[in-house]
């Protein structure tokens, strides 16, 4: 009973096995009432530690809306569309039909892909390597970014002392005797009037 894995519209990986391998019968182990447009799209020829695969994909790309398969297959068929289950049958070098399990497909899959590679991770260790300066209590660089607690706390007292000294010196001072408008108003007044200067006969006298 040879082993195929199936491929459902959601893109969820089941392995199942058929009672004998029929090409033609495919369609009903992938769930369709006939055989219209269910055919083979591509072949994929790998080698995972020294075991050699040739995985065929089957499946239809005419279908109902909301049908659509939502696996990310390898190229050459990334871009096509599928609609329902799809069935992937490996082959050995003679054509003969072996079986395939989930793991395995991963592995060509990656492979297929050119390999996944972590790139964010090795990013943040990069940067964590390239600095090598001075740290907070919490582990964190002191680029002028990140107050230490220390910091922070001796920044506040310097404040509170400042604002204090203030009050106090202000508190200090003798008040300033203020003089009322009306009083200046009254002086000027006073001041420019005419009737206090001299007259003509006076002066000369």
């Amino acid at each position: 009973m040879p082993v195929v894995i199936l491929i459902d519209k959601t893109g969820t990986i089941k392995e199942t096995s058929l009672k004998q391998y029929v090409e033609s019968d495919l369609y009903k182990k992938a769930g369709f009432k006939t055989a219209d447009s269910f055919k083979l799209h591509t072949t994929w020829n790998a080698e995972i530690e020294t075991k050699k695969y040739s995985i065929s994909l089957y499946g239809k790309t005419e279908g109902k809306a909301n049908q659509e398969n939502k696996y990310d297959f390898p190229p050459p068929v990334a871009k096509v569309l599928f609609f329902g289950s799809c069935i992937l049958v490996n082959k050995n070098e003679e054509g003969e039909v072996e079986n395939i399990s989930d793991s395995e497909w991963q592995k060509v899959y990656e492979k297929l892909f050119g390999g996944f590679e972590d790139i964010g991770s090795s990013d943040s260790e990069e940067d964590e390597e390239e600095y090598d300066g001075p740290t907070t209590k919490e582990g964190y660089a002191k680029d002028g970014f990140v107050v230490d607690d220390d910091e922070s706390d001796e920044y506040k007292d310097d404040s509170d002392s400042d604002s204090s000294e203030y009050e106090i010196k202000v508190k200090s001072k003798k008040p300033i005797k203020k003089q009322s408008i009306k009083e200046t108003v009254f002086l000027e007044n006073e001041y420019l009037d005419c009737k206090s200067e001299l007259s003509e006969e006076e002066y000369f006298e």
